[in-house]
């Protein structure tokens, strides 16, 4: 045993060092034997001799290793070495894709960090570990793709074997709260003790911070108080809540925290006490705020740029615009170095009041100062021209600031060409010079000019400033490239303009160009939702003479519009040519000759062709399912609407609340009103929520039936579940009573009806409570309600022409302008 230990010990040593060991341990045991025999200790038996070589050994090794330096770097668990003189080529490989991996997330780039995160899935049994999942979930979190960091904190809480750490769950926290996505950050919060982890906190911060950003005070301070109850919070935690007080102008509650915060040992900085001025400041309490920044002072404390900045936003938004450069003044005078952005607050001020005198001498202030403005500088007061309609100025202002090295961006050109539409040629033309000129003179970036300005106005859907754009090309002489006109197309088309848009896709097409079909195809659906059948048979054509690709989704926009017009021959004859030119029909060309044919109230036709559809193998999707029992309920087939409504929820297609509806107007249509009850009742069994349509139409066809109660009953029933009835619930009710001969009950809803926000007043219908009145000879009350902002009918029965007739036979007159006026 001792010779076993002996081995051990010296092959943990290179050759040189192994003599030297062998040396040492011999002189100890002979020193140590030697110790026994002149102590007059017994002699040691052999069993106690190999006892105490081992003991030596073990003390020894214990000893070089301690202070032996490391002869190699650990590589993680996943990448484990075999072999201490040379690595296996898989332990390399696994180890340089580990690294590569921990690069993707530190450069953001989730979809790397994925495909380098499978390659090591592919690598010896073990390569991949929890750091692996977390280098992921931080990709994506650094590319703030908070759903792409869930997706992986979740794959990993699923991973056999595996377990996540508490800093893969604060940066999905964190992730989320940087994104104001308060219910996500706390759902992941109260998932930790769940998944056997102690929430630090950080994550408590991150949660308080989202809550914070979002202006959730009240939040806020309850992370806080748990926070207190549980690891105990920082300086960061108490700055989130100042943070969260300041934003909504809850200054007290800020005064508050920060007594606090100094009663539990945290010592504010001054980013503390600028949220406590920023609140007051926010309250519109100018001089607590100034307060706050004496006391700073008489603690020693020095105060900020955004200290000051605070109070000179908010003179300077209060139109005092002297007082707020005063305040810039008085920050220079205590020590405070003034910033670019504080003599913005007082040039945007003066830019919105209309005084651009004044904030042109203090833009030479701002340079007479060894400030630099900034582009932001320039757009405010680009702003300021722009609501005088000063173009020439405007014009000027960008060319003074470039030569003085500010460069203008995006929205100073989309200002300035914005303020050329609004003025005469010369200084149009003049405008459209300076664009030129501004990007070198050169072709090249004039171009790159107009469609950033045109990019700008595609996210605004700025139609009016796209056409100024391309109206700038052609005044410097610059021919729009496709980029141009595709994005122009796609702002007439984000907009809802589509006869712009068909003016500039024709343009395309005689220049010969190609649009991308993605939006050609948004073009194409936007004129099927409106059914214009003309214009979409034009640009079908348009496309085919100039030899362009017709999509099955542009024949699929033309059958739709055929649908809306319920035009089913029409409809039907556009698929076929859809077909004969070798498109293929998808899941929409079969639901829109569906729906046109439910339109048309043809329900065997609507059938036949879910079963062509089926043939070729297409599964129907909701929609599909929608129409054809819209087309049982227009043919009042409540059998066949059950029939299909069953085939759906067999397929596995989720019923939407159109399908509910649509089923509920066919028992209704086919006087099977009790079915209709019994569904209305599985749906709130089911989850889905019963809107207005549905208990309108349960109403109607109750009180049409003859049953008026039971149609009240259901009027009041959604009351009850809050859900507001809209005009046509009430009239419905109302004209029911009144033929019933129950005016003063028709009433009671009438005035409801006229005290439940959200009804369109004039949609309500008096005409049957005024021909009951008349009826009653009740001629007093329904002059009255004939004045009320309702809707009467001028002629027939109950109309006001009626009511005058039955009026002037009595010799009577009345004024329906003025509510209750006494009859003459």
């Amino acid at each position: 045993m001792a010779l076993d230990a002996l081995d051990r010990f010296t092959s943990g040593s290179d050759g040189g060092s192994s003599l030297m060991h062998l040396l040492g341990i011999v002189t100890l045991a002979i020193s140590a034997f030697s110790l026994c025999e002149l102590c007059g200790w017994s002699p040691l038996t052999a069993a106690s001799e190999e006892l105490l070589v081992v003991a030596l050994l073990g003390g020894l090794e214990v000893w070089r290793r301690a202070s032996a330096p490391p002869k190699h770097k650990l590589h993680r668990k996943s990448c484990e070495i075999v072999d201490e003189k040379a690595e296996k080529p898989e332990t390399h490989s696994c180890h340089s894709a580990y690294s590569k991996l921990q690069a993707a997330a530190r450069a953001a780039d989730g979809k790397l960090a994925e495909t380098l995160f499978a390659e090591l899935q592919r690598g010896p049994a073990g390569s991949v570990n929890a750091m692996c999942y977390g280098a992921v979930i931080n990709a994506f979190a650094r590319g703030r793709n908070a759903s792409g960091a869930e997706r992986w904190l979740k794959a990993l809480i699923d991973a056999p074997s595996l377990t996540p750490n508490v800093i893969s769950v604060n940066i999905v926290i964190s992730v989320f709260a940087k994104q104001g996505n308060v219910g996500r950050a706390e759902y992941w919060l109260e998932q930790m003790p769940r998944l056997g982890l102690d929430p630090d906190v950080l994550s408590f911060n991150a949660v308080i911070d989202a809550c914070a950003r979002a202006g959730e005070v009240d939040r806020a301070e309850e992370w806080l108080q748990k926070l207190l109850a549980g690891p105990g919070p920082n300086l960061v935690s108490f700055s989130s809540m100042l943070h969260a007080c300041a934003r909504i102008g809850a200054a007290l509650r800020a005064e508050e925290w920060l007594r606090r915060m100094e009663k539990h040992g945290v010592k504010p900085n001054i980013i503390c006490y600028n949220s406590v001025i920023y609140a007051w400041c926010q309250a519109g309490h100018l001089d607590k705020a100034e307060d706050w920044l004496k006391y700073l002072q008489t603690r020693g404390i020095q105060p900020t740029v955004t200290s000051y900045g605070a109070i000179i936003n908010f003179v300077a938004k209060s139109g005092e615009t002297l007082a707020a450069e005063g305040w810039i003044d008085r920050m220079q005078a205590a020590g405070v170095r003034a910033d670019i952005a504080s003599y913005n607050m007082v040039l945007g001020a003066y830019c919105r009041s209309g005084r651009l005198v004044e904030a042109e001498k203090l833009l030479e202030t701002i340079f007479a100062r060894g400030l630099r403005a900034n582009t932001s500088s320039l757009n405010l007061m680009l702003g300021g021209y722009l609501r005088q309609a000063d173009g020439k100025q405007a014009s000027a202002c960008v060319r003074s600031m470039r030569q003085r090295g500010v460069m203008a961006d995006s929205l100073s050109w989309k200002l300035l060409m914005k303020c050329g539409t609004l003025c005469a040629e010369p200084v149009r033309k003049q405008i459209m010079e300076e664009i030129h000129l501004g990007h070198s003179g050169t072709e090249q970036g004039s171009v790159a000019c107009f469609n950033a300005m045109l990019s700008h106005c595609a996210t605004t859907k700025d139609v009016k400033g796209a056409e100024a754009c391309m109206e700038g090309f052609e005044a410097a002489g610059i021919e729009p490239n496709s980029s141009s006109y595709l994005t122009i197309l796609e702002t007439c088309v984000g907009a809802g303009n589509t006869s712009r848009a068909e003016y500039w896709h024709q343009r395309m097409l005689d220049r010969g160009m190609d649009c991308q079909l993605p939006v050609v195809n948004q073009l194409f659906h936007a004129l099927g939702k409106l059914g214009d059948v003309d214009r979409l048979k034009e640009l079908l054509e348009s496309r085919t003479r100039h030899q362009r690709e017709v999509t099955g989704s542009m024949y699929n926009a033309l059958i739709s519009a055929y649908a809306k017009r319920g035009d089913v021959q029409e409809a039907e004859r556009c698929f076929e040519d859809m077909v004969s030119q070798g498109c293929q029909g998808d899941v929409a060309s079969f639901s829109s000759l569906v729906h046109a044919c439910a339109k048309s109230n043809q329900l065997p036709r609507a059938e036949g062709w879910i079963k062509r559809m089926e043939e070729m193998g297409l599964e129907a999707n909701v929609v599909t399912y929608n129409s054809v029992i819209n087309a049982c309920a227009r043919c009042a087939n409540g059998d066949r609407a059950e029939f299909w409504f069953q085939k759906m929820i067999r397929a596995g297609v989720q019923p939407a609340l159109f399908t509910f509806n649509s089923l509920i107007n066919a028992f209704v249509k086919a006087g099977q009103r009790g079915r209709a009850e019994d569904l209305l009742h599985s749906m709130r069994e089911l989850g889905v929520a019963a809107d207005a349509v549905t208990y309108s139409t349960l109403i109607h066809g109750w009180v049409t039936a003859g049953d008026v109660q039971r149609g009240e009953h259901w009027l009041l029933k959604m009351q009850k579940y809050d859900i507001t009835p809209n005009a046509f619930c009430f009239n419905s009710v109302i004209q029911a009573w009144c033929t019933a001969g129950h005016v003063d009950r028709a009433l009671d809803h009438l005035r409801v009806a006229i005290a439940t926000s959200g009804i369109n007043k004039s949609g309500l219908s008096v005409q049957p409570v005024l021909l009951a009145f008349i009826k009653e000879e009740r001629l007093d009350e329904a002059i009255y309600w004939s004045s009320q902002q309702l809707s009467v009918p001028r002629y027939g029965p109950g109309s006001l022409a009626h009511l005058r007739a039955v009026l002037e036979a009595q010799g009577r007159t009345f004024d329906p302008g003025r509510a209750g006026r006494e009859v003459r």
